[in-house]
C-alpha cells in the first residue's frame, strides 16, 4: 500500500470513531440516549437473504412500526422487488459482500473489490435509500479504516452488548439467534432486552434463517414474534430501529450543539445542529425542555413544518419533547392552548389550508396543522377508503387562526385513511398512512 493511502485510511477511520464526543446543550435542553428518551436501542439484523425474511419477517415488524436490517449477500439470488418494497417500508438493506467471503482470508484490495461491487448493486437496485452499513461475513472482521471509507458502522457478532457509544464502529457486536445461538427462546429475548435496558446500551441481534427456509440457526417464527410483543408492550423502554439509523443517532447525540435563540411569551426558537455530514447524517435526534410555566402545551415546528413533539410528565415536571434532525432549520416550540389553537402571533390567515400531517406514516398519533380564514363552523373528519368516518377531530365555530389536531389512531387497523376539513363551500381532504 502507498504512503497516501495508509494516511487516508487512518485520517478516515479516525473520522469515524472519534467523531467527536462532547455535546454542547444548553440548560435547561437535554438531549435523549435513545430516540424518545429510551433506555435502550436494539436493532435486529438478518443476514443471508433467507426467503422468510421478506416473507415473515417485515410484515411482522411492520405490524408493531418496528423496522429491521437485511444484510444482503448480492450473488445470492436476492429478491431485489422484495428488498425495494422493504426499503419503502422504512426497512434497511445493507451489504454483506458479493460472495460471502471470509475477510479473514483477503487482501484490502479483495475485499474493497467485495464492498464496493455489493454496495453499487444494492443502491442501483434499490434507490430509494442509501447503503450505509456492512456485516461481516463469518464475522471475520477485515480492513476497518477500509469500511469506514464506505459505511458508517459495520457489525461483527463478539457477542455482548454494547454500551450507549460503541468502542469501534466498524466492528459493532451482535448477538447470534437461533438453535445455534445464544438466544434460541423467548426468555432469552427478554432477558436481553431487560439487560440492555439497565445498562442504556445497544443491543444488536443477529439472525439468519427463520422457520423452515433453509437458513442457519433457524429461529422459530413464534419466538421471534413474542420478543417483538415483550418491546412493543414497553415502547417506553425500548428503541427498536435499523442498524444503520441507531448508529447515525449516537453520531448525532455526541456532536450535537442547542442553542436557544429567542425567549418569547408565546414562542421558542433555538438551533440544533452537529458537525456531520448533513446528507447522510439526517436522522432525527430527540430534545426536551421544560415547558414555561405559564404555557399549557406546545407544539414544535422546524422551518415552519410541524415536527412530532409531545408533552410529557417527568417528576412531577411538565416537559415539551421533540425529534428534531440537526441542521435542518430553525426550531420554533409554539405555545399553544388546551383545545389546539396556536397562539396568535400575527395576522389571520388569507385561505383556509390543511397541512400534510406529521409524522405519516405513524404510529399511533399523530399532527395535523390547519387554518382558518374567519368565524363559522368547521369540520374536521377522519374516513377510511370506504368513506366511513371513524374519527371526528373538530366540529364546532372557530375563529380566524391557525390550529393543530391530533389524530390518535391506536384503535385502528394500519392502512391508508383520509382527512378532511370543511367550512362553508370549502372541502380539503389529504391521505394519511397508520402502520402498526
Amino acid at each position: 500500500m502507498k504512503k497516501i493511502s495508509l494516511i487516508l485510511y487512518i485520517t478516515v477511520i479516525l473520522e469515524f470513531n472519534l467523531l467527536c464526543y462532547s455535546q454542547n446543550v444548553v440548560s435547561p435542553y437535554e438531549v435523549g440516549t435513545w430516540l424518545g428518551f429510551c433506555n435502550a436501542a436494539i436493532s435486529y439484523t438478518f443476514d443471508d437473504n433467507c426467503s422468510n425474511q421478506l416473507a415473515l419477517a417485515v410484515p411482522m415488524f411492520n405490524n408493531y412500526g418496528f423496522k429491521l436490517t437485511l444484510f444482503t449477500v448480492t450473488n445470492w439470488s436476492p429478491n431485489w422487488a422484495g428488498l425495494k418494497s422493504a426499503a419503502l417500508q422504512g426497512h434497511e438493506i445493507a451489504n454483506h459482500t458479493v460472495s460471502h467471503a471470509n475477510f479473514g482470508t483477503l487482501t484490502v484490495d479483495q475485499q474493497k473489490t467485495e464492498i464496493s461491487t455489493a454496495s453499487n448493486l444494492i443502491n442501483s437496485n434499490v434507490t430509494d435509500q442509501k447503503c450505509i452499513t456492512f456485516a461481516y461475513p463469518y464475522c471475520a472482521e477485515g480492513n476497518d479504516s477500509l469500511c469506514a471509507l464506505y459505511f458508517v458502522a459495520a457489525r461483527g457478532c463478539q457477542g455482548f452488548i454494547e454500551p450507549s457509544t460503541p468502542g469501534n464502529f466498524m466492528n459493532v457486536s451482535s448477538i447470534v439467534c437461533g438453535n445455534l445461538g445464544s438466544v434460541k427462546t423467548e426468555q432469552d429475548f427478554k432477558t436481553k432486552a431487560d439487560n440492555v435496558a439497565s445498562s442504556k446500551g445497544w443491543l444488536v441481534y443477529l439472525i439468519h434463517g427463520i422457520d423452515n427456509d433453509g437458513g442457519y440457526s433457524p429461529l422459530p417464527s413464534a419466538t421471534l414474534t413474542a420478543s417483538l410483543q415483550y418491546l412493543n408492550a414497553n415502547k417506553d423502554k425500548f428503541w427498536v430501529s435499523t442498524f444503520g439509523n441507531v448508529a447515525r443517532y449516537i453520531k448525532e447525540r455526541n456532536c450535537l450543539s442547542v442553542t436557544e435563540t429567542s425567549y418569547q411569551d408565546s414562542s421558542i426558537t433555538l438551533q440544533v445542529t452537529d458537525t456531520l455530514d448533513n446528507e447522510l447524517y439526517n436522522v432525527p435526534v430527540t430534545v426536551r425542555r421544560p415547558l414555561p410555566e405559564n404555557w399549557s402545551s406546545a407544539i414544535a415546528t422546524q422551518n415552519g413544518l410541524p415536527i412530532n413533539a409531545s408533552i410529557v410528565d417527568i417528576d412531577s415536571i411538565k416537559y415539551v419533547m421533540f425529534d428534531v434532525v440537526p441542521d435542518g432549520g430553525e426550531i420554533e416550540l409554539i405555545k399553544t392552548s388546551a383545545t389546539g389553537i396556536k397562539t396568535s402571533r400575527g395576522s389571520s390567515p388569507v385561505d383556509f389550508t390543511l397541512d400534510q400531517n406529521y409524522p405519516n406514516p405513524f404510529n399511533p398519533t399523530t399532527q395535523i396543522n390547519y387554518s382558518v380564514p374567519k368565524s363559522g363552523y368547521v369540520s374536521l373528519k377522519v374516513f377510511n377508503l370506504l368513506g366511513e368516518e371513524v374519527a371526528t377531530l373538530f366540529a364546532g365555530m372557530q375563529h380566524p387562526g391557525e390550529y393543530v389536531a391530533t389524530f390518535d389512531g391506536a384503535g385502528l387497523a394500519s392502512g391508508v385513511y383520509l382527512y378532511r376539513l370543511e367550512a362553508e363551500n370549502v372541502s380539503i381532504a389529504r391521505r394519511l398512512v397508520l402502520v402498526k
